[in-house]
């Protein structure tokens, strides 16, 4: 049934008169009054009691308003949804991510700048970056930040999110103030084991190589956090990304060191011509962000 009918029939059955209906409507009296018999031959039931110039809902007139009334407002809310859906202001958002961008800070501040309502759904998934590029050609996942520059792809659309240095932390009674190759060769070092960035963690040796010193790993933990932990115990150096200096105490000194050519970074991964508003949003937030 036409939903126009539909609202002039509501709207004459809360009124009972045609005529105050129809100029609500902003229409004449008589095309109202054809629509509601029409609505009532469609139907084969009489709505109305009609006495004069009033009119008053029949049994049947009352109980179809009911639905009618429901009909409308589920009407609505589906109109709503549609314009929230259409400008990214609701639906469900899958993101993929690795390690950095947590620690970062990247994807939790660029979250927040979105804004969203109670009607966004967002989910986050924990994963290595060609398992974020797999469920993203499988559509498990609208958009991922992964740690290696994908390969050309037709489907996929991509662009650097995050350039982050690695910097060097120290046990304060170990601590060098400006520390070069040499002093860091055979130190006591952490490693991480488990890192979901195996790109760093593939290429710290040869990088320590190139530099002019070799760690002596004599302890591997699982994750940068653990391994901070450890530098705090006075366990050995390591390296970490830049932005989680802001989590090492007072007993951990954080040194940059410019001679070491070693970066985190991120990418943000999409489906080519076919990503959700609310990944446009995302990405709009991702390219805002700030590093701390």
């Amino acid at each position: 049934m036409d939903i126009k009918l539909l609202r002039s029939f509501a709207l004459v059955a809360e009124l009972e008169h045609i005529g105050q209906a129809a100029e609500k409507l902003h229409i004449s009296a008589s095309p109202l009054s054809r629509q509601i018999q029409q609505l009532e031959d469609e139907l084969g039931v009489a709505l109305f009691h009609r006495e004069k110039k009033r009119l008053y809902l029949s049994a049947e007139g009352k109980q179809f308003l009911t639905e009618v009334k429901a009909l409308l407002l589920h009407h609505d809310r589906l109109n709503g949804l549609g314009k929230s859906l259409k400008n990214g202001q609701s639906g469900r958002l899958d993101i993929g991510y690795v390690e950095a961008a947590i620690h970062s800070l990247l994807l939790p501040e660029s979250l927040a700048r979105l804004n969203c309502s109670s009607k966004v759904d967002i989910q986050l998934h924990a994963l290595r970056s060609q398992s974020q590029i797999d469920a993203l050609a499988n559509h498990a996942l609208d958009l991922a930040l992964v740690y290696n520059e994908p390969e050309e792809d037709d489907c996929f659309a991509f662009q650097s999110v995050l350039v982050e240095p690695v910097v060097l932390a120290m046990p304060i009674e170990q601590a060098i103030r400006d520390p070069r190759p040499e002093q860091l060769h055979m130190k006591r070092w952490i490693a991480d084991k488990q890192s979901l960035n195996t790109a760093v963690s593939n290429r710290l040796l040869e990088v320590c190589e190139v530099s002019g010193f070799t760690p002596d790993i004599r302890l591997e933990v699982s994750g940068p956090l653990a391994a901070l932990s450890c530098v705090e115990a006075g366990l050995g150096f390591t390296f970490i990304q830049r932005s989680l200096a802001r989590l090492a105490s007072s007993s951990v000194i954080v040194v940059e060191v410019p001679w070491l050519a070693l970066y985190v970074n991120l990418y943000a991964i999409w489906r080519r011509n076919e990503a959700k508003p609310l990944v446009s949003r995302l990405l709009t937030a991702l390219r805002e962000h700030v590093p701390s």
